[in-house]
């Protein structure tokens, strides 16, 4: 059978995204290998009719977040205009909770949670004939309804899997890189999570489980990647929550002589409790940790359910910039912020010596118990805008003056005038350096990385300034069932 995987086009409304491989293509792709499978990338190739022509798929299958939901639809809708035989299927975190969303002449199938399984067995069926109605934890479109098939607990050995097919991504390498213009590429080590964020959707998509990689076979993949790559992101919400399987990993590693720089998210309280794994990691090529700091408030944390506290998020700072290991501190900007609240913000960036911080604006995904608390509120309905920037909650302040205190809060933390004045702080720190005092150097940008950050941003303000005009905003009157 011939397969063509897609990763949609990125909508109009993003801003400044970097494009990572699509690595849950490349999984599903490993998964049926013994089929013909190519992926199109739309993000950087955009000439889908062209593709669709020259390979003749049997079946085209997309996947997405939220704010690709309405660009996927629209690819699905081209692909059976072209050819009304294909067999079209989406999966993706949106469509495992509004897959109604989808319930639509042009889609065939709707595959529910991690498809390693289900995939691979509905492509089988699918080609021999055989009853598809039997794989489960699958929609199926039955002329202008959807039958939903039997549901299946989750029951992924991550090890058994194959390692992702990045050959077929080959041709895109090139332009898989961070904000730095790293050229990266991501691993996956787990999957979800086993703390219960109000904010966050991958332990329900994970149906509540936290289940790991062996580090041998983490280490394995990671020395046959291919040698351009320069950066490996580790792809996981919580890489580091099995302390003894990441000092295993870290060891490995180093035993391997794996000479890459690479990046993980962990949490507060593992980072405060367990500073001896970060400094041997840091050994193995550990270069950056995002952080969830969220909030500076402990109120705001608890409201959060985040299980951390002002203070350990205060230490893990401290800690990372003793070990010279660069931090991207994670802040949520409620839309119910007003101007002293951006302003503390801020001067929290600033007393925390933080360099590279990312705000992004609380936003209610589909899955989250937030969608379900706040759902019958929602200012924006439109897909295209739950990107963490656009503010889909009615804000506090004057939409317009949300998003000026918003940019705001992002030109000052990145500003030359913050940078030239800490580097010179730093220049009299280490002066008057005692034997007896600790020096905690700030993680700043090299100054080439911060003018490359500021032409790149320039458009970026003007645009972020004015999103406010080009939102859909729905009437008051009318919010009640958004979902």
């Amino acid at each position: 059978m011939k397969i063509l995987l897609i990763k949609p086009p990125l909508n109009r409304y993003l801003f400044a995204p970097a494009i990572g491989e699509p690595l849950e293509l490349e999984y599903l792709a490993s998964a049926a290998k013994e089929h013909d499978v190519e992926i199109l990338d739309m993000r950087i190739d955009k000439n889908l009719v062209d593709k669709l022509e020259k390979f003749n798929p049997n079946f085209v299958g997309i996947t997405g977040y939220t704010c690709d939901a309405n660009s996927a639809k629209e690819v699905l809708k081209e692909v059976k205009k072209f050819n009304r035989n294909i067999v079209t299927a989406i999966g993706g975190h949106h469509a495992t909770f509004m897959p109604f969303d989808y319930a639509l002449p042009f889609v065939d199938v709707i595959f529910i949670g991690m498809s390693d399984l289900s995939f691979k067995e509905y492509i089988n069926t699918l080609e021999t004939g055989k009853d598809v109605y039997a794989v489960k934890n699958i929609a199926l479109r039955k002329e202008c309804e959807f039958y939903f098939t039997e549901k299946a607990n989750l029951n992924v050995n991550l090890d058994s899997l194959p390692f992702p097919s990045r050959n077929l991504t080959r041709h895109y390498r090139k332009y898989y890189r961070d904000q730095m213009r790293n050229k990266t590429t991501l691993l996956l080590t787990s999957r979800g999570c086993p703390f219960r964020c109000t904010f966050c959707a991958c332990w329900k998509l994970m149906q509540g489980k936290y289940i790991t990689r062996d580090p041998e076979s983490v280490v394995e993949e990671m020395a046959n990647l291919p040698e351009d790559v320069e950066f490996v992101n580790f792809a996981d919400d919580n890489s580091l929550h099995s302390i003894r399987r990441a000092w295993r990993l870290s060891e490995l590693i180093q035993e391997r002589k794996i000479k890459k720089k690479f990046s993980m998210y962990a949490r507060v309280d593992t980072i405060v409790k367990h500073p001896d794994l970060i400094e041997s990691l840091k050994a193995a090529g550990l270069d950056h940790l995002t952080m969830g700091i969220e909030a500076i408030k402990d109120e705001d944390l608890n409201t959060l359910n985040k299980k951390t506290s002002v203070e350990q998020n205060n230490e893990a700072i401290r800690i990372l910039q003793k070990l010279g290991v660069t931090n991207s501190a994670h802040f949520i900007v409620n839309p119910d912020f007003v101007e002293e609240d951006f302003i503390e913000l801020y001067r929290y960036v600033c007393k925390m010596n933080l360099f590279q911080p990312v705000f992004t604006v609380l936003t209610p995904l589909p899955g989250t118990e937030l969608y379900q608390k706040s759902c019958d509120r929602l200012a924006i309905r439109n897909y295209d805008f739950f990107d963490h920037v656009h503010s889909v909650l009615p804000t506090r302040l004057d939409r317009r003056e949300f998003y000026n205190q918003f940019v705001n809060l992002y030109a000052k933390s990145y500003s030359y005038r913050r940078y030239f004045k800490s580097v010179w702080k730093d220049f009299q720190s280490t002066i008057n350096l005692s034997k007896n005092n600790i020096h905690y150097r700030g993680d700043r940008l090299s100054l080439l990385k911060m003018v490359f950050l500021h032409i790149l941003a320039y458009p970026l303000k003007s645009k972020m300034r004015k999103m406010y005009r080009s939102e859909p905003l729905v009437d008051p009157s009318d919010r009640i069932h958004a979902s």
